[in-house]
């Protein structure tokens, strides 16, 4: 996941503050803090540098973590893959507690970071990475992979994976360029 020679150390902004008194930012900290028993991370007080945004951002975030129908393994391997297309290290690291968590071997994401032989314990895990890499490489998904993905899903799911691997590409994006660490 290393970016290489187009990031230099630390973010190009400063992180507000995780105790700011300044609204909306307080309250939707302390709701964030309150679910997850943390302050909210670096990257989402990068993104707060623009609160009217952080608060949509965080909303449909919130509702495909916390609300969606996806299994949890499905949706954490979503997420990393996105992170390992992207190169979003801080991403990966947020994510991969929550993955392994889920189920989903270390060795077999592990193995993505250094380009082994990808092995897919479960088919289904396979169609997921295959759903974003095929919208990473192309941004759509061709007539065969979708029938196999609504033939596995059904329709809400599919549709929830795409908007999931969409928001954390564009989340991947952000905080790429934001350098956050």
């Amino acid at each position: 996941m290393n970016l290489g020679s187009i990031t230099s150390p630390g973010p190009r902004l400063a992180p507000v503050p995780a105790d700011t008194e300044r609204e909306p930012l307080a309250t939707l900290f302390a709701r964030v803090a309150g679910h997850y028993g943390a302050p909210p991370s670096v990257g989402q007080r990068l993104i707060a540098n623009h609160p009217g945004l952080y608060r949509r951002w965080l909303g449909l975030g919130s509702e495909l973590l916390t609300k969606g129908a996806l299994p949890a393994d499905l949706r954490e391997l979503a997420i990393l893959r996105v992170a390992h297309n992207t190169g979003c290290d801080y991403e990966w690291r947020s994510h991969w507690p929550a993955a392994i968590a889920a189920g989903l071997p270390a060795a077999m994401l592990a193995g993505w970071k250094d380009a082994s032989a990808e092995a897919w314990p479960e088919p289904r895990w396979e169609l997921v990475a295959g759903l974003a890499d095929a919208l990473h490489g192309r941004s759509t998904i061709d007539d065969g992979l979708w029938d196999r993905l609504h033939d596995r899903f059904g329709a809400e799911l599919v549709i929830e994976l795409l908007f999931l691997v969409g928001h954390y590409t564009t989340t991947a994006y952000v905080l790429n360029a934001l350098r956050a660490s």
